[in-house]
């Protein structure tokens, strides 16, 4: 009787697995607001569940279709998670000892930190000497004006709103708030001459939790994706994105994973996730201590290379430090600038042609 039930179960249970599996797949794939429950746990965390469960129903019922079940959630969880190329880039600098510069050119550092209302945790983040620094949970207005003139000096310009607050080396050109929320716009040129457009967000927290299964936690979650969504598209649509010389940074407090379809502005725009790019390491910033989600990110415009990102412990705090190195377009040169002459051997003249003999006129008859 017991051969027949261990029969029966191993091809069940891993029937079962495959249709869960599949299920996931698609849902992240769409990422449907009606499956936010579905699309905000991580693919690592999926796949260790579907690793478990296969590995404990080849231990009790034994047969192929567990192991090939195990297999494939293995392969998934390491082809898909994020965290797969963050731990392969970090392995690659402890071997060389390096890390891609971008090729000796300068950089623009973006530090952002949720202080949480600490002043410690501020100048914790001020020690990474960042060019442009995005804070949300700001301490006192009188903190941020310390903390600028200490790090640039004459060439600082603050800017706040509510508890969110940026910081940055350069000239202030404008600031826009938006009245409904802290999110807080802000356009900087540096010394350069390259204007950077800064956004700084702190959305409503969208994260996964056990509670998020019961009705009415899952209908709280789709109102706060379709909430969140609609902020990052209209904050996308204070300025343009598209110009070569200006850059645009979106940075903050998004609340929810990577994968959420609360990112799809930021795709479907152009911008660029600057740890997906350029990472070193997990990247998870919550919760501080042992932190399992990325919910502090850093995109970037096309016209800013990301160089390097990685995170910061940040132990006074809730969430961890997020820097990112990127790479700015090389200045252009002023329109009466004279051409550089070429090192190329000049070609040899060509000698004009000889001109042509007239042919003889023929006598008329």
């Amino acid at each position: 009787m017991w051969r027949k039930t261990q029969k029966t179960l191993a091809t069940l249970i891993p029937v079962t697995l495959l249709l869960v599996y599949l299920t996931v797949a698609v849902s992240l794939l769409n990422r449907w607001d009606t499956m936010v429950v579905v699309t905000l746990i991580p693919v690592w965390l999926w796949a260790g569940v579907g690793m478990a469960a296969s590995l404990l129903c080849w231990l009790i019922c034994r047969g192929l279709p567990s192991l090939l079940l195990f297999c494939l959630c293995l392969a998934t969880g390491v082809t898909f998670s994020e965290e797969t190329a963050g731990i392969g880039r970090e392995l690659i600098v402890a071997t060389r000892g390096t890390v891609a510069d971008g090729s000796g050119a300068a950089t623009i550092r973006i530090v952002n930190v949720n202080c949480g209302g600490s002043e410690s945790v501020l100048r914790r983040a001020m020690e990474t000497q960042p060019d442009v620094l995005v804070i949300q949970e700001a301490p006192e207005t009188a903190v941020l004006e310390a903390v600028a003139d200490q790090l640039y000096g004459i060439e600082r310009c603050v800017s706040s709103h509510r508890r969110n607050a940026i910081l940055a080396r350069g000239k202030l050109l404008g600031v826009l708030q938006d009245p409904a929320n802290a999110t807080l716009h802000a356009r900087v040129k540096r010394a350069d001459g390259f204007i950077i457009d800064i956004t700084n967000l702190h959305l409503d927290g969208c994260a996964p939790s056990l509670k998020m299964w019961r009705p009415a936690v899952w209908k709280q979650l789709i109102e706060a994706r379709v909430a969140n969504r609609r902020l990052v598209r209209a904050a996308l649509g204070e300025n343009e994105i598209t110009r070569s010389n200006i850059g645009r940074i979106v940075s903050g407090g998004f609340g929810t994973p990577p994968g959420d379809d609360v990112y799809r502005p930021l795709e479907t725009n152009g911008l660029t996730d600057t740890y997906a790019a350029s990472s070193l390491g997990l990247g998870n910033t919550y919760p501080s201590d042992y932190p399992t989600l990325r919910l502090d990110q850093i995109w970037v415009s096309p016209n800013l290379l990301p160089v390097q990102s990685f995170t910061r412990l940040n132990p006074e705090a809730n969430h961890r430090i997020v820097v990112s190195e990127v790479q700015p377009p090389p200045p252009a040169a002023p329109a009466n600038a004279p051409k550089p002459e070429s090192s190329a051997v000049p070609p040899k003249p060509v000698a004009p042609p000889a001109p042509a003999t007239p042919a003889p006129a023929t006598p008329v008859q």
